[in-house]
């Protein structure tokens, strides 16, 4: 049984990418119906990003893993440690279990020298003549590279899914498919508890706009906005962002800011009820 199922290797000024990524993976649930076998399990991941020497203890720590991730840069393509551990992993586990993910640079600029495939490949001119050239073959890798760090949040998750299905020994796109499912309920779910901390806080605006109206300080209109929002939020925006993973991180902050202001106003049993609630 191999101590560790993915060892992360990468260029030392690509280690903070290499730390985030195996936090992803780490952190990531499979789905309830999908049970993994009892000598694998994806989230025993070391890491190797300091350029030690190719020494013995590099070795050992490389033949205890399943699987080497090898993060991709113009930096990695130019270290000697980073190509010396890829040469060996190849050779002692074979190169289907090496797992590229390209974090900057171009892929010809990133790939280390020994992952790039080069072979002859036949062409038949249009006279008929058969000729031979020597062809590139460009590996097949994660790409987590991206212009915003919106973009690179959506990348790091969506591969963080594929680089797991290929550890577990899973088709990708059926394992995408089951996390796409699970995150619409915990969208939906959010969504629902979302809408009852934002009803909770209009009856405690339209509960301080009535009495406000007695005393003369708020007017009427303060109440009906505030009810009106909390209708538009039961009713539109579950039916709008249902289908949209992402939305997930939209309704989270925004619960999150509901329960600020709730615990501001000193109102945390009301929270407690809202968060039952939404779970029943």
């Amino acid at each position: 049984m191999n101590t560790y199922d993915i060892c992360i290797v990468s260029a030392v000024n690509d280690a903070e990418i290499a730390e985030k990524l195996a936090d992803s993976i780490r952190g990531y649930r499979l789905p309830a119906d999908i049970k993994a076998e009892e000598d694998q399990d994806y989230r025993r991941i070391i890491l190797d990003t300091q350029e030690t020497p190719f020494h013995e203890p590099v070795r050992d720590r490389l033949d205890e893993c399943r699987f080497m991730v090898l993060i991709c840069s113009s930096d990695a393509k130019k270290s000697s440690a980073v190509e010396e551990r890829l040469i060996y992993f190849s050779g002692t586990h074979g190169r289907d279990h090496v797992i590229a993910v390209l974090v900057r640079d171009e892929p010809m600029d990133a790939f280390p020298e020994s992952f790039i495939e080069r072979k002859m490949v036949q062409h038949i001119l249009p006279d008929k003549r058969v000729i031979k050239r020597m062809e590139t073959i460009e590996p097949i890798a994660a790409d987590l590279r991206a212009d915003t760090p919106e973009r690179r949040k959506e990348l790091l998750r969506y591969e963080t899914v594929r680089i797991v299905a290929s550890v577990m020994n899973l088709h990708p796109d059926d394992l995408e498919r089951r996390h796409l499912t699970r995150r619409r309920k915990a969208v939906i779910s959010l969504l629902s508890f979302a809408a009852v901390v934002t009803l909770v806080i209009s009856a405690i605006f339209g509960f301080l706009g009535l009495k406000a109206r007695r005393e003369a300080l708020i007017a009427e209109e303060q109440t009906r906005l505030s009810t009106e929002t909390a209708e538009r939020t039961m009713k539109d925006l579950p039916a709008s962002f249902a289908d949209e993973p992402q939305a997930l991180e939209y309704i989270e902050e925004a619960v999150s800011h509901a329960k600020e202001a709730l615990e501001e106003l000193g109102l945390g049993d009301l929270l407690d009820q809202a968060e039952s609630g939404a779970g029943s």
